[in-house]
């Protein structure tokens, strides 16, 4: 029978972790060659054994689907019920494999033959920069979208395996025989050089200009949206060398097939558009500046309480992160409870009161100053932007690792077994210093940002360069400027949020370059 005909099915499996006994069967999914409909059921889990919340983040299963989870014997019942004495079909088996062949033993089921088209594509196409199952699929035209769950999968495999087919077929290859026979007899060839499928004159003829682009996928999709300030360089450089590339850029130009270009007349300008063009299009291969579920926050004067809006009683701000001040606001709190107990909370990962508190004092008596003085929100301010004053050259990277330190903290306590990080007096009062500094620069960052919602700006690249004006209103960039009212961010989202924090950025970048800014508030 020929390859074309064969009826085969095609398999998935989802687990929550890499090793059967240290892990198990999460999600089955499969369908049949000559049906549409795929079918996918959760296996339920053993009381003890709880899925990691990182295999439900990166399988997009929640925690209440796994409610009317049903056991894995009753799923394998009825998958053997529909493949009948069908080969299944699974992109990179190696993973699948032993799991499957616990199942087997477990509930006595005779094996079924494997065929895997990630051994096959290793053959066929051995200078492809991925052959991981996105790549391939988007390679032969497949949109797989997010591609957590194992439902997607099949469907992908499903193609991968159509288009294989025909590349076996071009060889010779036809039947499910002579497929064995290839497979035993030749072995997987070691890769030489990338070979992308954007033919090359659509980066080599970029102009060396700053501007943005835009991989393309074959279906029209924006895979990623990027800045340069010279399109032909910056472009080009993706498509460099052969060892220690970055995986998830090879998986995005494998799938990449035509380029999109603006140039802009500046890199502030493409920084600028390239803000806007990823809320656009929200690429898969963008990771940063896309708005996702953030959101805006604003703080009352007295930081008692927040809103998602700027109204009159909450204007401080805006801020990306509600717990941009976390840690100076329970710090208030412990100094003006009675007790003056130190929150074992306080820096995201649960750490001895007691040790806190000698760390603060600590911090405090380097600073000469008692710690009844940090009291008052202001007196924490204000000391920070001394140390901002202070340290003027520091990044302000405030509010990014405000939103980072929750991940990391889990992290720490993840390997906490592993690795036991004692830490000292010394270290806290470090960590108060760090968190004061990065109070005062969110805090002098929004001030910043808001000033320029109205604004006229000329800048020049260096200081007898060529002098290039930008006109924002209400955020935004305007050929014709305009009076505009007082600076408001009633109305505004993080479209407008990273937007103005680019733009302060790329400012900041000019003058550190020894180029000229000139900013003049309008309104």
């Amino acid at each position: 029978m020929l390859l074309k005909d064969l009826p085969v099915f095609f398999l998935d499996l989802q687990t929550t972790g890499a090793k059967p006994g240290a892990a198990d069967i999460l999600e089955v999914a499969w369908s049949l060659s000559d049906k549409d409909e795929v079918h996918s059921m959760l296996s339920a889990q053993a009381e003890d054994r709880p899925v990691p919340r990182r295999i439900l983040s990166l399988t997009g299963i929640a925690a209440e689907e796994l409610e009317s989870a049903i056991p894995l014997a009753k799923i394998f019942e009825r998958l053997y019920l529909d493949i009948q004495d069908r080969p299944a079909v699974i992109h990179f088996a190696q993973f699948e494999r032993p799991f499957l062949k616990a199942a087997f033993e477990t509930f006595e089921r005779s094996e079924f033959p494997i065929i895997c088209t990630h051994e096959i594509a290793k053959r066929l196409f051995p200078n492809l920069p991925a052959r991981g199952i996105k790549g391939l699929a988007g390679y032969f035209g497949h949109a797989s979208g997010e591609f957590k769950r194992g439902a997607s999968h099949v469907e992908a495999t499903k193609i991968i395996w159509q288009h294989l087919v025909k590349e076996l077929e071009a060889k010779g290859i036809s039947t499910f025989v002579d497929m064995q026979t290839w497979l035993s007899t030749e072995a997987p060839k070691k890769r030489t050089k990338y070979e992308y499928p954007m033919a090359k004159e659509k980066r080599l003829n970029l102009p060396k200009v700053p501007g943005v682009y835009r991989y393309v996928s074959q279906w029209g999709e924006i895979l990623y949206v990027g800045k340069a300030t010279s399109l032909h360089d910056r472009v080009n450089s993706y498509f460099r060398g052969q060892k220690g590339r970055d995986s998830f850029k090879l998986e995005m130009l494998t799938q990449a097939y035509d380029l999109i270009v603006t140039e802009c007349r500046t890199p502030l300008e493409s920084a600028l558009l390239e803000t806007d063009e990823i809320k656009k299009y929200n690429p898969r291969y963008n990771i940063s500046l896309k708005a996702g579920e953030r959101g805006l926050v604003f703080f009352s004067r007295d930081f008692t309480s927040m809103s998602p809006e700027q109204d009159d009683e909450h204007n401080i701000g805006p801020f990306s992160n509600a717990l941009v001040f976390d840690s100076i606001l329970k710090l208030n709190e412990s100094l003006t409870s009675e007790e003056q107990s130190f929150n074992p909370e306080m820096f995201f990962e649960p750490l001895d009161a007691e040790l806190l508190k000698s760390g603060f004092a600590l911090f405090c008596e380097r600073l000469g100053k008692s710690p009844d003085v940090f009291k008052s929100l202001r007196s924490i301010f204000a000391q920070g932007l001394i140390f901002v004053k202070n340290a003027p050259d520091e990044e302000e990277d405030t509010e990014l690792s405000a939103e980072q330190e929750p991940e990391s903290a889990e992290a720490v306590s993840d390997t906490a077994e592993d690795v036991e990080i004692e830490l000292t007096s010394e270290d806290i009062a470090d960590k108060f210093e760090r968190h004061f500094k990065r109070a005062a620069h969110a805090y002098l960052r929004a001030r910043r940002m808001t000033k320029l919602l109205n604004c006229d700006i000329e800048y020049s690249l260096s200081a007898k360069g060529k002098k290039f004006q930008l006109h924002l209103r209400g955020g935004y960039p305007t050929p014709e400027p305009t009076l505009q009212e007082r600076n408001t961010w009633s109305g505004h989202s993080v479209d407008t949020y990273d937007r103005m924090a680019v733009l302060l950025t790329e400012l900041e970048r000019v003058r550190s370059k020894n180029g000229q800014v000139s900013v003049q508030r309008k309104y």
